[in-house]
């Protein structure tokens, strides 16, 4: 009897749940290994749904229901005082990070998660690829893929000169109950995301899905991303607790320190919109994150292969890391499969077509992101070194370009739109 193939997935989180279940649909045995413990439902806040990540949710029989996302039927640049100054139609829809992490964990078998597992190196030669956890634990397969994120393990030993890069500003994000805003908000968010670009700055706030992912108006959330310029001098001050402790470029947010939460509600009660400054005002533990981005020149090395954010980092004004990640998941295993069905294929084979196809990809995602973030990147520089967009900007334009829409398709929200419909108001 022929022995199946067996993957090592580094990484429990979206990413490496969606090449699970796609390695395991062609055939491969595979084994995920996540480093917490514990349910992974909290982490993230909102995100954009894409055509192809539903796709994937399809191909591998994730139950992913368009009852689960918000519709957007239009981006709108509201000014300081209230006035919709630009209003773009353009469907899309918005879900959770939660929304889509628990259907593609449902599907994967119990007994090929293992939690609490810390990979600290790894080892191969021509035939095989071995992880070495910090418990001691040696597991040997035939491939091990690299779904560990921004500060992967596997990345750092393979490509340790590939770092994030800081843009020169940060993302104060937050989550507002719709039962806690006045009617003005609502009415400004409804259907839409909306714009905000104080000077220097930009902010998108939208609806998403509410506590339990309750869908129905009334109970659901309402987002904000705040994307504010800080310099890298001051940075380190930002990310420092009320002990000393530093944390780099993100931060536990019950220990964001208070007079900096203080600080930026009050930048919000003087820059944004009334009823936009309520949804910053009202949040009652944001969270803070440096933005970087980064690219690995190379994402296959011998049996092993990076993928998601481990490969490359975009910016968040692309909404599409999870489908990247997602993509990337999906050339894997048809890499595999096709390779793997020829006489003369291997795995070495078909990494190398996989490293070819997705790195032009990671490379045009990454440049994307920066165009739309360049205008926040020179605030942070002395006006005689600014080039190009960071000079200045069309917020109209912006809005345009914004995600990736030349690089990914918008999702079709025909589904949503009925589903929506059907919910009754609360």
């Amino acid at each position: 009897m022929t022995t199946r193939p067996h993957a090592l997935i580094i990484g429990g989180s979206v990413g490496g749940l969606l090449a699970c279940s796609l390695l395991r649909q062609i055939g491969w045995a595979v084994t995920v290994f996540e480093r917490t413990e514990g349910d992974l439902t909290g982490r993230g806040a909102g995100l954009g749904m894409t055509e192809e990540l539903m796709q994937v949710f399809r191909r591998i029989g994730a139950p992913f229901d368009p009852s689960m996302a918000v519709v957007h039927d239009s981006y709108v640049w509201i000014d300081a005082h209230g006035r919709v100054v630009y209003d773009l139609p353009r469907p899309t829809a918005g879900s959770t990070w939660s929304r889509v992490y628990r259907p593609l964990r449902d599907i994967v078998p119990a007994d090929v998660y293992r939690q609490g597992m810390t990979l600290t190196r790894v080892e191969q030669d021509a035939r095989s690829v071995t992880g070495i956890f910090a418990d001691g634990t040696r597991v040997t397969g035939d491939l091990l893929v690299a779904a560990d994120g921004v500060f992967s393990t596997v990345r750092q030993q393979f490509a340790p000169e590939v770092e994030p890069r800081y843009a020169g500003y940060v993302a104060w994000r937050g989550l507002v109950e719709e039962s806690d805003l006045q009617p003005d908000t609502l009415q400004s968010v409804a259907g839409r995301i909306v714009f905000c670009f104080p000077d220097g700055e930009m902010l998108l706030s939208m609806p998403v899905p509410g506590a339990g992912e309750d869908m129905r108006p009334g109970h659901r959330r309402v987002y904000f991303i705040w994307y504010r310029p800080v310099t890298p001098h001051a940075i380190a001050d930002l990310f420092t607790d009320a002990t000393g402790r530093h944390h780099g470029v993100s931060i536990p947010p019950p220990l964001i320190r208070t007079e900096l939460v203080a600080a930026m509600k009050a930048a919000a009660r003087d820059a944004l919109p009334s009823q936009i400054a309520a949804v910053v005002m009202r949040t009652a533990q944001p969270l803070l994150q440096a933005v970087t981005d980064m690219e690995s020149p190379k994402l296959t090395f011998g049996r092993v292969a990076l993928m998601g954010d481990a490969a490359f980092v975009a910016r968040p004004h692309t909404a599409g890391g999870v489908t990247k990640a997602a993509l990337d998941a999906q050339c894997l295993a048809d890499a595999l499969a096709d390779s793997l069905a020829a006489a003369d294929g291997s795995v070495t084979a078909a990494l190398e077509h996989y490293d070819r196809a997705r790195r032009d990809f990671g490379h045009s995602l990454v440049a994307q992101s920066r165009y739309l973030g360049a205008y926040l990147e020179g605030q942070t520089k002395p006006p005689a070194e600014r080039q190009g967009h960071e000079v200045s900007r069309d917020p109209a334009q912006i809005m345009r370009d914004y995600g990736a829409p030349h690089m990914l398709l918008d999702v079709d929200v025909a589904p949503c739109r009925r589903a929506r419909s059907s919910t009754a108001p609360a």
